[in-house]
């Protein structure tokens, strides 16, 4: 059974049943053009309504990952019409999801940012044919792909998810993080020092769909700075990206 979900971070199910952690038979298909916005489930703009309907309403939040558990047995995520699928951890990483949410304190929403929706996209085009990396075919980090297109001060980050149905399916695996100790992709949602957000949703020949989500504290889009003050930020940015593995993780990889 193959892995799946990657703060720096990804997810791979091809099913809801996939929502804690892990694809099985991956399905080959034509390489479309990632999606950086519009209004169906697997867009990036909603993806990032989703977590922040998360945000804004997490004891909400928590019922809607509630529902999922009846459908256990043991180990065992069993949904009706669904491929029964196999967790790590079974209803402990649920009923965790659940305590945090409601425990958590409400949070101001994402501002979407169209710029890091662009530099998801590219990144979910550069992955198209099967690869699972945070690092672009170009050695491209995630920093670089949102510098094409503003400029972002204090800190970055990035979850991936692949295979994934829709938005809820998608952001419900991250929270659960099913099989990661530290729920780095939760942490990146929940993260009060992220202010900005962007995705995109795009075709995968091995998952049949990849997303990728960027976080930044803070983002001005190209042509909202002027040129000089841009090309001075950008390098003290450069100066100040340090090993960023507290941002992202894999799990299932």
């Amino acid at each position: 059974m193959a892995p799946l979900l990657l703060i720096i971070s990804i997810i791979f199910p091809r099913i809801f049943a996939f929502l804690l952690g892990v694809c099985t038979s991956p399905v080959a298909i034509s390489h479309a053009a990632a999606t950086a916005g519009g209004g169906d489930s697997a867009s990036g703009g909603a993806i990032v309504r989703e977590m922040n309907l998360a945000r804004e309403n997490p004891a909400l939040y928590a019922n809607y990952i509630e529902e999922l558990r009846p459908h256990f047995q043991g180990n065992l995520l069993v949904l009706p019409g669904r491929i029964p699928f196999r967790t790590k951890e079974g209803t402990r990483a649920l009923d965790e999801a659940i305590r945090f949410l409601r425990s958590t304190q409400p949070q101001a929403p994402f501002a979407f940012s169209r710029g890091m929706s662009r530099a998801a996209a590219d990144h979910c085009a550069d992955q198209a044919g099967g690869g699972m990396s945070h690092k672009g075919r170009d050695r491209s980090s995630t920093g670089d792909r949102i510098s094409r297109y503003g400029t972002w001060s204090g800190a970055w980050g990035e979850n991936l998810s692949c295979g994934r149905r829709g938005a809820r399916e998608t952001v419900i695996a991250l929270i659960v993080d099913d099989g990661l100790r530290s729920r780095k992709h939760r942490h990146n949602i929940f993260n009060p020092g992220f202010n900005y957000a962007g995705a995109a949703v795009g075709s995968h020949a091995q998952y049949r769909t990849i997303c990728s989500i960027e976080f930044a504290s803070g983002y001005d889009e190209g042509g909202e700075i002027a040129g000089a003050a841009q090309v001075a930020l950008r390098a003290q940015n450069r100066d100040r990206e340090v090993a960023r593995e507290t941002l992202f993780a894999t799990n299932g990889l």
